[in-house]
């Protein structure tokens, strides 16, 4: 067994964030307000970031209720004075690049540049259909608005037409408060995903990776930037993993996958596994920390597992006193 890792020896090396329930059941409910001192207790207790998840619909018989992500991070960059604001990851696919940028520059500005910016090309073809955007093209959609956005924020104005976006002098002003642009980190699994995350991201966003398929997967990134002219140790990278302080692995897996069956969908495609989690007793959870930062993850975002959203709080408070 490797040698447990003290907190001193993490907390030096590798950030660690907090996901917000904004998604939930369609018999719970999170208010914003919730979110909100979610977020505010995060920042009280050290954690790096805030992260929230985003979908338009999400479900069909089985309905998930979504507070949109930008909004809810708007109010919490008003709640809050230093814990980053994450999303992971925003459909950037079914939105217009132009709305996008301003909404981005506005947030970045209202929380004096706190906002790292994931984004993803998506996966659920009803949402497609019901913005009217080609599921087929998502990836080369995905790129053409990561390009557009970054035009309009850092360029006096944009001229051109691009895919039936017809530009004449466009200009989104102010321009934001992190240079050039807030971090626009992707996620993704394939490997056109993959590849896209070396050619124009400024990082990759996992989910539910254990460390050993995060580093596979992380030198595949490094090898596609490297194709692209591009050096990967200045790119950013996280993994969201459920997350559970309890008496043991054991007893602490059985409620992580009560949790994960009822608020979770892992990608069949990837690598996706609940054997990610950190989850068991404190040590085994710094253990399992450990092995993250080892395999080469810089933000470890962890899913409280609860098993009701009213535990969220409780849950937070004794990942921070374990883990921070």
């Amino acid at each position: 067994m490797p040698p447990i890792h003290t907190t001193e020896a993490l907390s030096s090396k590798i950030k660690i964030g907090i996901s917000l329930q904004n998604y939930f059941t369609s018999d719970d409910y999170i208010s914003f307000k919730e979110l909100v001192d979610t977020a505010k207790l995060a920042e009280d207790l050290g954690f790096h970031s805030v992260w929230v998840w985003d979908h338009l619909v999400l479900g069909s018989k089985k309905y998930y209720p979504v507070h949109e992500s930008l909004i809810v991070h708007a109010a919490v960059a008003s709640h809050t004075s230093r814990v980053r604001l994450g999303t992971g990851v925003y459909l950037l696919t079914l939105r217009n690049p132009l709305s996008v940028a301003k909404q981005l520059t506005a947030i970045d500005h209202l929380s004096n540049g706190r906002i790292t910016f994931g984004v993803a090309a998506g996966w659920y073809e009803r949402e497609f259909k019901a913005c009217g955007v080609p599921f087929k093209k998502r990836g080369e959609i995905l790129v053409r608005n990561i390009s557009i956005i970054k035009r309009l924020l850092t360029e006096e104005y944009v001229d051109g037409v691009y895919d039936g976006l017809e530009f004449d002098k466009v200009r989104v002003e102010p321009k934001p408060v992190q240079k050039p642009h807030p971090p626009i980190w992707l996620g993704g699994y394939v490997e056109k995903a993959l590849e896209r995350v070396g050619m124009v991201g400024d990082g990759w966003v996992s989910y539910f990776y254990t460390p050993s398929s995060f580093r596979k997967t992380w030198e595949k990134i490094a090898n596609y930037a490297a194709k692209h002219g591009r050096n990967a140790s200045v790119l950013g990278n996280c993994v969201m993993v459920p997350a559970l302080i309890d008496q043991n692995r054991q007893t602490a897996m059985k409620k992580v996958n009560l949790y994960v069956s009822r608020y979770c969908d892992l990608p069949p495609w990837s690598e996706a596994s609940v054997e990610s989690s950190v989850a068991g007793s404190r040590d085994e959870c710094i253990q399992q920390v450990g092995l993250f930062q080892e395999s080469g993850v810089k933000e470890l975002v962890l899913i409280p597992a609860f098993e009701s959203p009213k535990q969220v709080g409780e849950k937070i408070r004794e990942l921070g006193k374990a883990l921070l």
